[in-house]
C-alpha cells in the first residue's frame, strides 16, 4: 500500500459569517413572536390561579354565613365609629382585614390563599403566624392581596337597606384584588375614570395585582370573573369606591344596598 492508496478525509466545511448571521437573525425573528405569547400564557395562569384562591374563600364565606344566621363574617362593630384597617391587639371596631383573619380561623383555610399569586408588582407573603394566636394578620401590607365588601355600614347605609348576608344580589362584588387606592406615585386614582373611559384611564382604577390590567372579583353564588374595568359591581358601580365617596378618602360606609365597596387599600 502506498501512500496515494490512503483516502484523504474532506476537509470540513464550515459556516461562513453570513450564514451565522442569517441564522441568528431568524432565531431572534422567533424569539419575537414568541415571548410576547408565552408571557400572555404566564399572566393567564396567574389569573387563574387568582381567581381559584377566591372561588375558595366565597365557598368558605358561605359555609360560615350558613352557621351564622346567613351574615358574612365581621368583627366588633360599631356604626359611629370611623373603618380601619390592620389593627391586632386588642381588636379594634370596624377594622376591615380582622373578618377575612376570622374566616381563617373558623374555616381552617391557609393564609396563602389571601394573597395573589402575581407578585411582580406587590411582593405578597402568606402570613406565618399561628392563627389561634392573634386576632389579625400580622402585616396585611404583605399578607393580604384581596379586598372585601365593608360588612360596617352606618345608620344611613343600615336603614338604605344594606347587609351583607347569604341574601345579596348576585351581581354585588364581595371581593376583589386588592383597591388600588389613590395614590400619585403610583398612578393609582380609582376616582378618576368613569364607565366609559379608554383603556388607557381605566387602569387608574384597576388594582396594581395583575398590572393594572383587570381584577378577579367574587360574586355571592362564588363565581369568579376577571373584569378590565372596576365598574363591575351591580348597576355598573364601582367596587373601589363608595358612591357617596370625596376623594380621596376611601375608608367609608356604602351609601346602599346596592354599593360595594372593597377594602382595605392597597
Amino acid at each position: 500500500m502506498t501512500i496515494d492508496d490512503v483516502r484523504r478525509p474532506n476537509p470540513t466545511k464550515a459556516f461562513t459569517l453570513i450564514e451565522l448571521l442569517v441564522v441568528i437573525g431568524i432565531i431572534g425573528l422567533l424569539l419575537g413572536f414568541l415571548l410576547p405569547s408565552l408571557e400572555k400564557a404566564r399572566h393567564k395562569a396567574y389569573i387563574d390561579a387568582c381567581a381559584s384562591n377566591l372561588r375558595q374563600i366565597g365557598q368558605s364565606i358561605l359555609i360560615y354565613a350558613n352557621d351564622n344566621h346567613g351574615f358574612y363574617p365581621r368583627t366588633m362593630y360599631i356604626p359611629a365609629a370611623p373603618i380601619t384597617a390592620g389593627t391586632s391587639a386588642p381588636i379594634q371596631p370596624n377594622d376591615m382585614t380582622a373578618p377575612l383573619w376570622l374566616l381563617i380561623q373558623t374555616q381552617k383555610l391557609p393564609t396563602s390563599l389571601f394573597i395573589c399569586p402575581y407578585n411582580d408588582v406587590n411582593e405578597f407573603e402568606p402570613d406565618k403566624a399561628n392563627p389561634s394566636l392573634q386576632s389579625n394578620f400580622t402585616d396585611y401590607k404583605k399578607n393580604l392581596g384581596y379586598s372585601y365588601a365593608n360588612p360596617y355600614p352606618d345608620d344611613a347605609a343600615t336603614s338604605a337597606g344594606y347587609k351583607l348576608t347569604s341574601k345579596l344580589d348576585p351581581a354585588f362584588a364581595i371581593l376583589a384584588d386588592l383597591n388600588p387606592g389613590v395614590s400619585a406615585p403610583r398612578k393609582a386614582d380609582p376616582f378618576l375614570p368613569i364607565p366609559t373611559s379608554l383603556t388607557a384611564d381605566m387602569q387608574f382604577g384597576n388594582t396594581a395585582n395583575h398590572e393594572r390590567e383587570g381584577q378577579n372579583v367574587l360574586y355571592p353564588d362564588c363565581h369568579v370573573s376577571y373584569n378590565i374595568t372596576p365598574f363591575c359591581g351591580k348597576n355598573r358601580d364601582n367596587i373601589y369606591t363608595a358612591q357617596n365617596a370625596a376623594k380621596p378618602n376611601q375608608f367609608v360606609s356604602p351609601a346602599g344596598p346596592d354599593d360595594s365597596i372593597l377594602l382595605p387599600i392597597d
